[in-house]
């Protein structure tokens, strides 16, 4: 994913954060509505594990990603989020004759359980585990030839919220991880059967209502 096209979508997530920031402020009875809930706008960083399987290797490239969270609370240790990501990168198959490389967008909605600890040094923890469905679809350029593919993965995540100036600002650094099946595009070449890890140091903005 290029930086043009991260820069893109934050800019649309930026856009969607500050109205919905600006309603919070100009109208009270929203405020009272989404009391304890949060919305975050992220950049992230994708590095997904080689796969081995069936005579097949699968080595992706690395990525740049956008993501939005959405957050609620039900008491101030745990609740709930739900989450969209967008990234663009390329599976790289070594297979018999030549290799394949087949380029995709992937889409990501996830929810997750949320559990936050205690304010520390400024800093408050906390740590998510939920599910999620990864869309993979393959480009009109590079991919053309493969089919559309979903796979559920297992979800952790674990970071830190830090205010800025006012508890409803802050700044929100964690790691994302997502375990799951190495896609083939339902093309037998490409099949590994081999489950991969994805890493995503992620860095971002929140805004608590």
């Amino acid at each position: 994913m290029s930086i043009q096209s991260v820069g893109r979508s934050l800019f649309l997530l930026f856009l969607l954060f500050f109205s919905t920031s600006s309603a919070w402020l100009g109208n009270r009875a929203f405020a009272q509505t989404f009391k304890n809930f949060d919305g975050a706008v992220n950049v992230f960083g994708q590095f997904s594990s080689t796969s081995n399987g069936n005579g097949v290797q699968d080595k992706p490239t690395d990525s740049l990603g956008a993501l939005a969270t959405f957050r609620q609370s039900f008491k101030p240790w745990l609740g709930y989020e739900v989450n969209y990501g967008y990234t663009r990168f390329a599976e790289r198959y070594a297979v018999l004759p030549f290799g394949v490389q087949v380029q995709d967008n992937l889409h990501e909605v996830s929810v997750a359980y949320l559990v936050q600890g205690p304010s520390f040094l400024g800093l408050q923890p906390f740590g998510a585990v939920g599910t999620a469905a990864l869309i993979f679809l393959p480009t009109s350029v590079g991919g053309q030839r493969y089919t559309q593919q979903t796979r559920v993965p297992l979800l952790y995540e674990f970071g830190v919220n830090y205010p800025i100036l006012t508890s409803h600002l802050g700044l929100r650094l964690q790691y994302r991880g997502l375990l799951y099946k190495t896609p083939d595009f339902d093309s037998a070449q490409l099949t590994t059967n081999a489950r991969r890890q994805t890493s995503e140091p992620t860095v971002g903005a929140y805004f608590r209502f």
